[in-house]
């Protein structure tokens, strides 16, 4: 590999396409699924604003994995989507990511994506992206042909940008790796200065 690794790099996520993401870009990792149920502890966290949110459990899954691996970089990443000020909750299932996806038709929403990096349970390095997405007027029948394909319930925002979800959208202002879920670049940007990462 290219990319050479000076330190133990851990991803606390079961998401895929951050997986994708960290592969793609040639980095050498290993995979621990946060100590953190996010479901759980969102009651306490109903005061905060969409960002701050998603940058609160962001840090609350790199920690949870941390404490239990002295010395290692653990990066922790959260997306938060956003309509009319408010946290949109993944769709649980079909139904709801169409009704979802009706609400975001010809309007405008957001995704946060924050990424942080821990060591020894301290922080030592957070981002925070705000992607602005303007969908297209679509119908039901578009929506739902959409959902079908793709089987997009369960994600920020009920679609797959990595996928067809491109293709609902007008306007996208801001970082593809944020809609996707993981902000790369400002984290690799760290890796080099640190030397925690050398080509």
């Amino acid at each position: 590999m290219l990319i050479k690794a000076n330190a133990k790099i851990i991803l606390a996520s079961t998401s895929q396409i951050r997986k994708q993401i960290l592969q793609s870009h040639g980095i050498n990792f290993e995979v621990q699924k946060p100590i953190f149920d996010e479901d759980a502890q969102k009651h306490n966290y109903l005061h905060l604003q969409p960002q701050d949110l998603a940058l609160e459990l962001a840090i609350q899954k790199a920690l949870s994995i941390s404490v239990n691996f002295a010395g290692n970089y653990v990066i922790g990443s959260d997306q938060v989507c956003e309509f009319t000020g408010n946290e949109i909750s993944k769709s649980q299932n079909r139904q709801q990511a169409i009704e979802q996806l009706m609400k975001f038709s010809n309007n405008i929403h957001f995704q946060n994506n924050a990424v942080v990096v821990v060591k020894d349970s301290k922080i030592i390095f957070k981002n925070f992206t705000k992607v602005k997405l303007k969908m297209r007027n679509l119908t039901v029948e578009q929506i739902e042909n959409y959902v079908d394909h793709d089987q997009s319930w369960g994600c920020a925002g009920s679609y797959k940008y990595e996928l067809l979800g491109k293709h609902l959208f007008d306007e996208v202002d801001g970082d593809y790796f944020a809609v996707l879920g993981l902000n790369i670049q400002p984290l690799i940007s760290f890796l080099h200065q640190q030397n925690i990462i050398k080509l």
